[in-house]
């Protein structure tokens, strides 16, 4: 649990500005407005936000996670936290978030994509649970590899 005031809630079109702007600030694979839009539309995506006050206690967006669900399948597609958020339990508030939505909705099993070279994710999703299940060659744009981890739900 975190040590500061934090809400997790879905994520709402009102959302997309700043998750954008997460997004950008975070070198994510950019997705545009429209591919967020398509995602919180479909019943098959769980999507979380989370809110914190900053240095200065106003409310703003923390992090985001997206996840999908396919039969018992559940897949996290992307998960970021502003950088002025990390370390301080934001991305595992969210996880547990649509963890706990996605086992409801019949999920047993949970897979990811991360990027070879990004150990510090690696590790945070180590810490969850998950396993090194196998590779990607050039999964991502600039042809980086994706390492899959799974771990049951």
């Amino acid at each position: 649990m975190s040590e500061f005031a934090m809400t997790v809630r879905e994520m709402e079109d009102r959302d997309i500005p700043a998750v954008l702007e997460i997004q950008n600030a975070t070198h994510f694979e950019n997705w545009d407005e429209k591919t967020l839009q398509r995602f919180l539309s479909k019943t098959y995506t769980f999507a979380y936000v989370a809110e914190a006050p900053d240095a200065a206690g106003n409310w703003k967006l923390a992090g985001y996670a997206v996840f999908s669900l396919a039969a018992d399948e559940a897949e996290l597609l992307a998960i970021s936290t502003s950088p002025e958020f990390l370390r301080k339990g934001v991305a595992t508030e969210i996880f547990a978030e649509g963890e706990e939505a996605l086992a409801d909705a019949g999920a047993r099993n949970f897979y990811l994509e991360v990027r070879e070279h990004n150990e510090s994710a690696i590790a945070f999703y180590r810490n969850l649970g998950f396993e090194k299940n196998g590779e990607r060659g050039g999964y991502y744009s600039d042809g980086e590899n994706a390492v899959l981890m799974t771990r049951p739900l």
